[in-house]
């Protein structure tokens, strides 16, 4: 009876070994996209920028958190290979690109260091190698830190006082000025860069990113598995991705048939964000709104104001014609065109 049973919980764990094998994920990570001048060098005697490779290393870290994801991350040769047909046994690849940086510095009894980013992250699809879905995020972090050690005590008031915002709250341990991290470089070291508010807020902002993705993480995994249903409303969420400005009226266009020219064609930005005949892409117009807040003076947001059906390509322009808009507020010259991508299953 009792080799019955152990037999029988040798099974249940096989096939639970099983089960969890079958849906294990495979996820590359390509080299990340700096497309700002922030630089971080290794060292002072290794001068070359880690900053990138720091990013793709913290975001394989994310993903190593979860027991259903496997993660490694890729040189541009492994890359290359990867897109070139050598990615047996992966599932997906993800890609970082930080293209705003914004780091400041307010003097005020201390030191109130703000960093604020945008990232954008790509996904990957295995089967046809192409990128399948886009999401920009944002991080922001803040930190305060005393000039000196005699300060502390009307720190409570000087806060209550002047009434200053702390987002993210004291930073109690970095509070006073942090240890000696070594002499000040054209470009920061790692050592003094990994202890600031500004890779807080890159940490921040991958964070995010890496939980956006998730939604395409899970339908992958469900998509391993043949006795799981598939949830059509747990996808990756539409986003920007090719962003355009409509440039002139067409020669031809008319009151009823109103026809543009755009700035997006055939291999705008490169092949896989150009655009194709027959493709609907939304119009927006940025509305531009001015806050009370120091650290965010400005805050833009987009608003869809019309769509438009693409009926001509050329190789960096496109005519579209105009399928949606309101008389209040028509699609006119200089609005911005979009071209969004929707996720589904593999």
């Amino acid at each position: 009876m009792m080799r019955k049973i152990l037999c029988a919980l040798v099974l249940l764990s096989l096939c639970g070994i099983s089960e969890a094998a079958q849906r294990r994920l495979s996820v590359v990570i390509f080299p990340t996209v700096n497309s700002t001048e922030l630089e971080v060098w290794q060292s002072k005697y290794y001068p070359f920028n880690v900053l990138e490779e720091k990013m793709s290393e913290y975001l394989e870290s994310l993903y190593k958190t979860s027991p259903l994801i496997e993660a490694r991350v890729l040189d541009e040769a492994a890359m290359n290979r990867w897109l070139s047909g050598s990615r047996s046994g992966d599932d997906m690849a993800v890609q970082l690109e930080l293209y705003s940086a914004v780091m400041k510095d307010r003097h005020v009894v201390g030191t109130a260091s703000t960093g604020r980013v945008l990232v954008r992250i790509r996904v990957f699809d295995r089967a046809r190698v192409r990128e399948i879905a886009v999401r920009n995020v944002r991080g922001k972090s803040t930190r305060f830190t005393l000039d000196d050690d005699e300060s502390l005590f009307w720190v409570d008031a000087a806060v209550a006082g002047l009434g200053i915002p702390f987002e993210n709250g004291l930073d109690l341990f970095g509070l006073t000025q942090t240890k000696y991290t070594g002499q000040k470089m054209s470009r920061p070291t790692w050592d003094q860069f990994k202890v600031t508010s500004y890779w807080q807020s890159i940490k921040n902002a991958i964070a995010q990113a890496h939980r956006e993705s998730l939604d395409q993480v899970r339908n992958v995994i469900r998509s391993n598995d043949p006795g799981a249903k598939f949830a059509g409303n747990d996808t990756f969420s539409d986003s920007y991705q090719t962003v355009g400005r409509i440039l002139a009226p067409t020669a031809t266009a008319t009151k009823k048939k109103r026809d543009y020219i755009i700035s997006l064609g055939k291999f705008a930005n490169g092949s896989l964000d150009g655009v194709k005949v027959g493709e609907v892409l939304d119009v927006v117009r940025a509305d531009t709104y001015v806050t009370v807040v120091p650290e965010d003076p400005v805050v833009v947001l987009p608003k869809v104001v019309g769509k438009v059906k693409v009926i001509k390509v050329y190789e960096d322009n496109a005519v579209v014609r105009v399928i949606k808009d309101s008389k209040r507020e028509p699609v006119t010259l200089k609005d911005l065109v979009v071209k969004k991508t929707g996720i589904t299953g593999r």
